[in-house]
């Protein structure tokens, strides 16, 4: 049975067309790959290229992505843009294949990410932890004992936040979804790519430590040895304190995610929610 395009597909067909100047006869067929945005592939004159069209009731700011890439231009280990306009982007395709969770591939994207903490490049937008979280929360459709719960944390994610502020950490340009498993490429020539800047902002570099933790599993991936070898020698209390914090606010945040978008994970963040929060509260709560 032939699949009819939805009105997205119909928007993103004509763009593409107008974008390459192609004519009736050469128009390109979109192929589905699924994902948070509507993302979808296709050849054009034998170039593949991945297209993703922002959803309606998305909370990214694709201005913000936008300004990430432009910034990061001149390190060259992003993927190539070629449109970035009307809730559209279009990248070329990287054929490569995903980092692992294996000890050398985890050094080598803590390596790339501590290169672009430590760039000097910037945008005009921070990484609001708990402003992502309060944005999900406003789309949820309807009550539920999840989100009851979620917000019965809120004090304590309050609380949490103000001791992270009352740091005034420098911040610097985070990825905000740093995941060696999902967003790091490696291609044929061994060079390794982060693709996916659409949490892209300014926020404390250890922010990128803790998102990539959560993003993995800590049954694969200990935020201690992390910290480690992102640092390259003994973290500092405050160090220790600050990814812990992290751990616990991206937790509360990823529960809203979950509550709007699945709840597969929720008890997951849930669990880490809890212990790395009474961890900073309790232990480290006199930094």
């Amino acid at each position: 049975m032939k699949r009819f395009m939805n009105r997205f597909e119909i928007l993103l067909q004509l763009e593409i067309n107008k974008i390459f100047g192609l004519q009736q006869k050469e128009l390109i067929k979109l192929k589905n790959m699924k994902g948070s945005n509507y993302v979808y592939s296709f050849v054009v004159k034998k170039q593949k290229y991945i297209a993703k069209i922002l959803k309606e009731d998305s909370i990214i700011n694709w201005e913000q992505e936008k300004a990430a890439y432009n910034s990061l231009k001149l390190l060259n280990i992003t993927d190539e843009i070629v449109y970035f306009e009307n809730g559209i982007k279009i990248s070329k395709y990287l054929k490569s294949k995903t980092l692992s969770c294996n000890e050398d591939d985890l050094i080598k994207s803590l390596d790339l990410i501590r290169k672009v903490h430590e760039s000097g490049c910037s945008i005009k937008y921070n990484y609001d932890i708990v402003g992502n979280m309060k944005a999900h929360i406003k789309i949820c459709y309807k009550e539920s004992k999840e989100l009851k719960e979620l917000l019965s944390f809120m004090d304590k994610i309050k609380k949490i936040q103000a001791l992270v502020n009352n740091l005034n950490i420098p911040t610097v340009l985070c990825h905000g979804d740093a995941c060696a498993v999902s967003n790091f490429l490696r291609l044929s020539d061994e060079s390794i790519k982060i693709i996916d800047w659409e949490q892209a902002g300014m926020a404390d570099p250890l922010l990128d430590i803790a998102i990539a933790v959560l993003h993995q599993g800590f049954e694969k991936v200990d935020p201690v040895w992390c910290l480690h070898q992102y640092l390259k020698r003994p973290p500092k209390k405050q160090e220790y304190f600050r990814l812990f914090s992290f751990l616990a606010l991206n937790s509360f945040s990823l529960m809203a995610w979950c509550i709007y978008e699945n709840l597969d994970d929720y008890s997951y963040y849930l669990n880490s929610a809890k212990k790395y929060s009474e961890l900073v509260l309790n232990y480290y709560g006199d930094i």
